[in-house]
């Protein structure tokens, strides 16, 4: 787990520096790397042993992709906050509430749709095993976040 921790810390310290302008290559990047550590991460804590492992790394990999893209979303909302300074007016506010809520419940209906596809093709104990591991990096990943911007504050 030494691994993900630093894996975490390398992403948070990226999503809270990277530049204000076009952002895309710099997350395309940075979710490339960030999905090799993440794979080598569940190759390490999952046992495929008796299952079909192919089936497994074929859903992940659809997983990925569009995690990939809900991450980028969100990357893109950070830096909306990000360049506010946690001073907002009412309707900046409601603005990224009216993107951050729908952000988070996308994520939630991801994982639980992949974690039921996963069983299906392996069994119960690789889907939990998955299911685990993947809210343990987001949540990390979120509470970094978190821990390291100011709340929201009324703007002056």
């Amino acid at each position: 787990m030494k691994k993900l921790t630093i894996l975490i810390t390398a992403f948070l310290a990226f999503n809270l520096s990277f530049a204000q302008d076009d952002v895309s290559e710099e997350i395309a990047l940075m979710q490339e790397l960030f999905g090799v550590e993440k794979a080598s991460i569940m190759e390490q804590n999952i046992d495929l042993t008796g299952v079909n492992s192919d089936a497994f790394w074929k859903l992940y990999d659809e997983y990925e992709k569009q995690r990939q893209e809900l991450g980028k979303a969100r990357m893109e909302l950070l830096q909306k906050y990000t360049n506010k300074k946690g001073a907002l007016t009412n309707q900046q506010a409601k603005d990224l509430m009216a993107e951050a809520v729908p952000l988070r419940t996308a994520g939630d209906k991801l994982i639980l749709n992949y974690t039921k596809r996963i069983e299906k093709a392996t069994n119960a104990l690789v889907s939990v095993q998955f299911y685990q591991i993947e809210n343990y990096i987001s949540d990390g990943i979120r509470f970094s976040i978190l821990n390291n911007i100011d709340f929201i504050q009324d703007k002056k």
